[in-house]
């Protein structure tokens, strides 16, 4: 094979997206905090990293493909995978973030509570929820970001898309053990409940509910896979 075949794959490669059914149809789920920030493919193999949206590389984020590429140098000799590029950066305590899309304060969410927050018309709220998406997608050139993957998908030459999602989950943390810049996304099995609460704490707005046995289609609305907002409790 190339020394390139990863990157010359990855620029071809498109996401698998998320289906619009409720969390009690997943079967079998595992879930993630639902992380902000810019979706991208990221491949890295021969010293050589490259971070992707829609097929064009994303500029401004060099050190973060350059991370990945020496952290897969000592696992492996190259993979495709499923990331974030995310301000949501990883502190000292495994499994916690900072830097996650700004909560209200409780001041903000007491006054909320007595005028009636919910009577906000809801092309309001839709608009205001873009508007922070959109800005999770924008980063400066002095603030922090990470690199966090949610799936591998080609593997020292050989792709995974037929593997289920949780052997591909356990290969993807043998590939990232762990680098203060680059490293697998968390993810638990039911129930869930003492995750929540620290999820929402550390700002996290929605979860991830994707089937234990679901393969990746490329390009394609997964039946079994779909999200939901952060439980408020």
């Amino acid at each position: 094979m190339a020394t390139d075949d990863a990157l010359q794959l990855a620029r071809d490669l498109q996401l698998q997206w998320f289906g619009r059914q409720g969390s009690d149809r997943i079967r079998e789920p595992v879930v993630e905090p639902l992380w902000s920030g810019l979706r991208v493919v990221a491949a890295a193999q021969d010293g050589k990293g490259l971070l992707l949206d829609d097929g064009a590389e994303v500029p401004g984020h060099e050190h973060l493909a350059q991370a990945l590429a020496t952290t897969v140098a000592t696992t492996s000799s190259g993979v495709i995978l499923d990331a974030y590029v995310t301000k949501q950066v990883a502190n000292d305590e495994p499994g916690v973030y900072t830097g996650a899309v700004d909560l209200p304060s409780a001041g903000n969410m007491l006054v909320g509570s007595l005028v009636g927050r919910g009577r906000r018309p809801r092309r309001e709220q839709l608009a205001e929820e873009l508007n922070q998406e959109l800005a999770q997608q924008h980063f400066n050139e002095d603030e922090p970001v990470n690199l966090v993957a949610v799936d591998l998908l080609w593997l020292d030459g050989e792709w995974l898309l037929e593997a289920p999602l949780l052997e591909r989950k356990r290969l993807l943390e043998a590939v990232l053990p762990g680098d203060p810049l680059v490293r697998a996304g968390v993810y638990v099995r039911p129930p869930i409940e003492r995750w929540v609460g620290s999820w929402r704490a550390q700002g996290f707005r929605g979860l991830a509910f994707k089937g234990a046995n679901s393969r990746y289609r490329p390009g394609e609305v997964a039946r079994d896979w779909t999200t939901r907002p952060m439980p408020r409790r």
